[in-house]
């Protein structure tokens, strides 16, 4: 019996230090297995498959989803769910631990995902749906970080053995979400406009444009259901840690949270509460919460690393270095955005003046990647970056943000998306109106 243990015992302090010595390997493994292992449980999809002959015409298809004046029709959307969001922060003063800020924004960002890709409100018929939903596909997440980055889930039978038992659920809120998003690609089909869960203005989503494509033969349908899932994926979980993110970029830093607040009442100047109705030419002259946002970003890339295959030939570095054709390597966006040798000594320490025009004239346009860079660059980035400018500077109308907490103490890990190691305390008060 004491054998046994002591075995157990020598066997995790090896594995701890194979871990330990051999990190970045183990996560350049961990992408290999666990993008084969991503696409076996989500399906081939828009964001996970390699090979670019069959990704490519796929792209494609969903960028007409995406295009900008489709986005600038979501905007009423995202204003609307800001009202959900403003009632869960009305209720918080003094937080000791800001979890609960990061679930609501969850909560926001998959209400106005459902509504912009699937043209769907689920708590018409079920109320409180959207939060069940949020948090089920908040564990998802955490489930296929685990899958890539625990050394544990690199061994494939070990893999097998918790997706039947300790991520049995993951596995079916991840088939929930799949039927949800199968009915309705159904319901468009069929023509009807009789259920309240439905918008009115569904023929702007994004399931509106993949429909068609179902119907005229361009796009299988199961091919259609997984692009849906890991559109809901990357849409949902990667804007609510940069609004996170953003509010505590706020609270550290009150000299530039006063910056950001002073432009937003020049243009919004009004006792509003921070209720106004945003267009997308206010989201352009918005400069100054432009540059704190990507300020953000760039210390907090919601997604820190990504996979790319070297295709077609060898590739041959500017350095020299020659990565050979079919490789597979693991970019960091977390460090390069935080090197000293393009960011300057100071690459640590956050300061929207980096975003200065001609700060950003003067890099190369790949040290800022938060969206990849490229044909695989997020397909959803205007998205990204106008519901993002009109859900902080409706949030920076309302609320006042402060912490005790410094930059240097934050402690972050990476999951499918940077998440902070523990949650530090947030104040959160409204701002105060002053009547005529």
């Amino acid at each position: 019996m004491y054998f046994l243990l002591i075995k157990a015992l020598i066997g995790v302090i090896l594995l701890w230090l194979y871990y330990r010595w051999n990190h970045r390997r183990i996560i350049q493994l961990g992408t290999k297995i666990g993008s084969d292992k991503l696409q076996m449980i989500l399906g081939f999809g828009p964001l996970v498959t390699p090979a670019i002959n069959e990704w490519q015409p796929h792209r494609k298809l969903m960028d007409i989803a995406f295009k900008l004046p489709k986005v600038i029709e979501f905007i009423p959307n995202f204003h609307k769910k800001l009202t959900v969001l403003f009632a869960e922060m009305d209720k918080y003063h003094v937080m000791e631990n800001s979890y609960d800020i990061l679930v609501y924004c969850r909560e926001y960002t998959f209400g106005v995902s459902g509504e912009t890709l699937m043209g769907r409100d689920a708590d018409k018929t079920q109320p409180f749906y959207t939060k069940l939903l949020a948090k089920q596909s908040s564990e998802c997440v955490e489930y296929l970080s685990d899958l890539l980055f625990k050394p544990a889930y690199q061994l494939r039978p070990i893999v097998t053995l918790a997706d039947k038992t300790i991520y049995k659920d993951e596995q079916q809120n991840i088939a929930t979400l799949k039927r949800l998003i199968d009915e309705t690609y159904a319901y468009y089909a069929s023509g009807l406009r009789n259920s309240p869960e439905y918008l009115d203005s569904m023929d702007t989503a994004v399931a509106k444009h993949v429909n068609d494509a179902i119907k005229s033969n361009i796009l299988d349908r199961d091919l259609a259901i997984t692009s849906m899932v890991h559109l809901f994926g990357a849409s949902f979980e990667t804007s609510s840690s940069t609004l996170y993110f953003v509010m505590f970029m706020l609270a550290m830093h009150p000299n530039y949270q006063a910056i950001a607040y002073a432009e937003i009442c020049q243009l919004f100047p009004d006792n509003d509460n921070g209720e106004f109705n945003m267009s997308y030419e206010h989201t352009k002259q918005l400069t100054y919460l432009d540059m704190f946002i990507k300020e953000t970003m760039r210390l907090f890339p919601s997604i820190a690393l990504i996979a790319r295959i070297a295709v077609n030939e060898d590739l041959i570095l500017r350095n020299g270095i020659v990565i050979p054709k079919g490789l597979e390597m693991a970019v960091s966006i977390y460090d390069l955005h935080r090197s000293k040798d393009i960011w300057g000594p100071q690459a640590d320490k956050f300061n929207p003046d980096n975003f200065l025009p001609s700060n950003v004239e003067a890099r190369h346009p790949y040290a800022f990647i938060p969206f990849s860079k490229g044909k695989r660059s997020c397909i959803g980035m205007r998205y990204a970056e106008i519901a993002l400018k009109v859900a902080m500077a409706k949030i920076i109308k309302r609320y006042k943000f402060t912490t005790t907490i410094k930059l240097e103490e934050i402690v972050v890990h990476n999951n499918l998306s940077l998440q902070l190691a523990n949650h530090p305390p947030l104040t959160i008060e409204r701002r105060t109106i002053i009547s005529g």
